[in-house]
C-alpha cells in the first residue's frame, strides 16, 4: 500500500469523536478507576518539571518518533496524549495511529492558551490535580 492509500485509510476509520476525551472524561473514567493506560506530556521538560498529570510520562514531541521513545510506547493499552491546548497532541496523535498505537488525546490539553482571552477547557480550568514544583 502506497502512502496515498494508507492516508486514505486513516481518514476512512476515524472515529466520530476524532479520537479525543476531554479532561473530565479522562479524569473520571481512567485516572481515579486506576484503569491501564499510558500518558504522554508532550511539552518541554522545562514545562514538564514545573507541573505535570501524576503517572504521565515526559516526551518532548519533537522527540516523539525517536526509535528510544517508539520502544517505550505499549501496543497493549491505550496511550492518552496531554499538551498545552490539544493542538500539537492532535498532531502527534495522527502519526502514532498511522504507525498503529491506540491513542487518545486529552481535548484542550492543560488548557494553555498562549493567546489571552481564548476560552478553553482544559486540564486545570477543570481544577484537576497536577504535581507542582511551586
Amino acid at each position: 500500500m502506497n502512502l496515498l492509500d494508507t492516508l486514505r485509510q486513516y481518514l476512512h476509520n476515524v472515529k466520530h469523536d476524532w479520537n479525543y476525551i476531554t479532561p473530565l472524561d479522562f479524569y473520571n473514567n481512567f485516572y481515579l478507576q486506576k484503569k491501564d493506560y499510558y500518558l504522554i506530556d508532550l511539552r518541554s521538560e522545562k514545562e514538564f518539571k514545573k507541573m505535570h498529570v501524576k503517572g504521565s510520562k515526559n516526551i518532548f514531541w519533537l522527540n516523539i518518533l525517536d526509535d528510544k521513545n517508539l520502544k517505550k510506547l505499549p501496543k497493549d493499552k491505550p496511550i492518552f496524549l496531554i499538551c498545552y491546548v490539544g493542538h500539537t497532541s492532535s498532531q502527534v496523535l495522527t502519526l502514532l495511529k498511522l504507525l498503529g498505537y491506540n491513542v487518545i488525546s486529552i481535548k484542550y490539553g492543560y488548557g494553555l492558551s498562549p493567546v489571552q482571552g481564548v476560552p478553553v477547557a482544559g486540564w486545570l480550568d477543570y481544577g484537576l490535580p497536577v504535581i507542582s514544583s511551586k
